[in-house]
């Protein structure tokens, strides 16, 4: 089973534990089937302390002071434009949205891609990476009792996720559902000279 998929199971598995704990419940007519979205974004800014461009490192000092040593792949062919002082900008964004809906008959999926842009050559180092990962799995099966659902996924894999007491609407799960989850990544690095003072 590829990483992709082993995560978006994981990802389908604390859904279903934590549909009621999130309190994210997005439907009408009263929250018929669950749904969830969530998103994460984080910026940070740190400045180039050190360079060597014969090992292609770089030292790097962070907004509380921390600094860390970073090997710079050859895939980098801006690295020599890189200089002491230059500020260093990190924005990474990730979300999920999860949703569980009536069946429509189709069989469980598994959709990834993602596309990367980079500055042209001679320019300080800039890019941008993301990845878009889409599955569908299909409930094959749910024990009311003993509140566990059985999911079926993209290469017809069954696994059993037991639901947590708190989620209210598990009684709304029915056989034949789909869990249908999108988990999107966003990286985005730019290098920039040192803001005169």
């Amino acid at each position: 089973m590829s990483r992709n998929t082993k995560l978006i199971f994981i990802v389908l598995t604390v859904f279903l534990l934590s549909m009621a704990a999130s309190g994210c419940c997005h439907l009408k007519n009263d929250c018929e089937k669950p749904s969830l979205d969530l998103s994460e974004e984080l910026a940070v800014t740190a400045t180039v302390e050190a360079i060597d461009y014969d090992t292609r490192h770089v030292t790097l000092k962070g907004p509380k002071g921390n600094s860390m040593t970073f090997y710079v792949d050859e895939e980098a062919y801006n690295f020599k434009e890189v200089e002491v002082g230059d500020l260093l900008d990190i924005q990474y964004h990730a979300s999920i949205a999860i949703n569980l809906e009536k069946g429509s008959g189709q069989d469980p999926t598994l959709v990834s891609g993602g596309a990367m842009t980079r500055a042209p050559e001679g320019q300080k180092p800039e890019g941008k990476v993301y990845n878009v990962i889409s599955v569908r799995a299909i409930v094959e099966d749910i024990d009311y009792e003993n509140r566990t659902v059985d999911l079926k996924g993209p290469r017809g894999n069954v696994f059993t996720v037991e639901v947590d007491e708190s989620v209210e609407n598990f009684k709304n799960i029915k056989k034949g559902d789909e869990v249908s989850a999108k988990y999107t990544e966003a990286v985005a690095i730019t290098v920039r000279p040192a803001d005169k003072k």
